[in-house]
């Protein structure tokens, strides 16, 4: 910024200060007052709307008695699910807790850390015939409680750059993070619209805003707020809410550092020596390093229930 850029930034702001000065000295007395008092109402105003939310938060919103009601929740090995099914458990509601993996680390601790409320099973979200033998073990374990609410959280993150990433990786993606939602709403819907409870599906911020260089997440993510936008008009009819729950970058088992460096160098070493040599490795470093800058934000951002 040169001298003479500032000169005239200092120059107009300066007009601006004799412009108002001149005006409030020359105007009649009622319209400085009225000025005055419009500038305190519409400080009144926001600084009102602002608190009324911690208000409205504590005070004025309905709470949901978990008596009889049970939640089913995918992908409880760690992150979101995991901790949604402890939180949940604590507040009384009957949790069922899918994991991919029923006796690893994030199920076991399930199980030592639960109540007589939450139970452990398995679904692999990407099998029919796993979503199917989770809904009869659901129904056979509701007991007097309604399956009131699921929630859809399992999910994986992979993909780079479209040239960079294999198809695989996008099967992979959509399998999960789409059909994987699609799979578990339809097997559990019937269950839903007897209780007229609701479906949470986690979806993702980067679902409404393109994110370059994680194609095969963004689409699939993509598809995810898709569906639910449209299901939860379909489902409106039978009084079942259906719900995007779009969070930021937090620090889950997602976005493990040590897992994001190893998928990054399986896949750059994986790639055909022609796209290699097109890109250049100038450009492969500064993408590798642009995205341990985005996941390292996530270390930021601890998830809190």
């Amino acid at each position: 910024m040169n001298s003479q850029y500032c000169l005239v930034v200092l120059a107009h702001f300066f007009g601006v200060f004799l412009a108002l000065r001149t005006f409030f000295y020359i105007a009649p007395h009622f319209l400085t007052d009225f000025i005055a008092c419009a500038v305190t109402l519409a400080t009144t105003a926001l600084v009102g709307c602002f608190t009324f939310q911690f208000t409205k938060k504590k005070w004025l919103n309905d709470r949901v008695q978990s008596d009889g009601k049970a939640v089913l929740i995918t992908g409880c090995d760690r992150g979101f699910g995991h901790a949604t099914a402890i939180h949940l458990d604590s507040l009384g509601y009957h949790v069922f807790a899918s994991c991919l993996f029923p006796t690893g680390p994030g199920a076991e601790e399930l199980k030592n850390k639960r109540s007589s409320h939450l139970q452990v099973l398995e679904m692999d979200i990407t099998k029919d015939e796993s979503v199917q033998k989770a809904l009869e073990f659901v129904k056979e374990n509701l007991g007097t409680s309604e399956l009131w609410a699921v929630v859809n959280n399992a999910g994986i993150l992979k993909g780079l750059s479209v040239e960079l990433t294999p198809m695989q990786d996008f099967q992979d993606a959509i399998e999960v993070n789409l059909y994987g939602h699609i799979r578990v709403a339809k097997a559990f819907l019937p269950l839903l619209r007897q209780s007229k409870g609701r479906l949470v599906n986690f979806t993702s911020l980067i679902g409404r805003v393109v994110l370059p260089h994680m194609t095969a997440y963004t689409v699939s993510k993509f598809g995810a707020v898709g569906f639910t936008e449209c299901l939860r008009q379909e489902m409106d009819v039978w009084g079942v809410s259906v719900i995007s729950i779009e969070p930021e970058i937090y620090k889950t088992g997602l976005t493990d550092t040590n897992h994001l460096n190893k998928y990054m160098e399986t896949t750059l070493n994986n790639l055909d020596e022609s796209i290699k040599s097109d890109y250049g490795e100038k450009y492969l470093k500064q993408l590798e390093k642009m995205t341990h800058y985005f996941f390292f934000l996530s270390h930021q951002t601890k998830l809190k229930l």
